[in-house]
């Protein structure tokens, strides 16, 4: 059996970045979140669980991508087109 090295790209450093920044404004806007019957922390909860697509995408790459470089510029490419699939969202 193969052994399989998980390693930091440009991708997950990103993802985990996100889901840290979701984790931190739930719990600093704990009581706002929490008011009317809890929907503010379905929703948190909702977009923490999209921040774990990214991390599953990365790791398929790094099974069949070797290359590093080559890894990283796909998982940048990967994390611009998620920001601009999002941006539309974020202006609201």
């Amino acid at each position: 059996m193969a052994k399989f090295n998980y390693k930091i790209t440009i991708l997950n450093a990103l993802s985990y970045l996100y889901i840290l920044g979701c984790l931190v404004y739930t719990i600093f806007k704990w009581e706002i979140l929490s008011k009317e019957e809890g929907w503010g922390v379905v929703a948190m909860l909702g977009l923490i669980s999209i921040g774990l697509i990214p991390l599953l995408i990365d790791l398929v790459l790094q099974a069949f991508i070797k290359k590093k470089t080559t890894l990283n510029i796909i998982g940048l490419l990967v994390a611009i087109t998620i920001i601009i699939l999002f941006l539309p969202y974020i202006k609201g």
